[in-house]
């Protein structure tokens, strides 16, 4: 999987957004940090970045996966 642009809330179910939403200009590296805050309860959530996160990335920097833009 990619790394996620949202994410849901442990805490409280709502939505988390990525912060800042851009990635890192050279593109997301293992170790990477990524911040995500709840728009709901404003619970900030840091995750780590490992090697499965990177597998299905777009090279285009955005962050989905190939399926969701409707390539083949």
């Amino acid at each position: 999987m990619a790394v996620a642009e949202t994410i849901e809330c442990v805490d409280c179910g709502g939505r988390c957004h990525r912060m800042p939403f851009d990635p890192p200009e050279l593109g997301w590296e293992p170790g990477d940090v990524v911040a995500y805050r709840c728009s709901d309860c404003a619970d900030m959530w840091y995750l780590e970045v490992d090697e499965d996160d990177l597998d299905d990335e777009v090279t285009d920097g955005r962050g989905d996966q190939a399926g969701d833009a409707g390539w083949a």
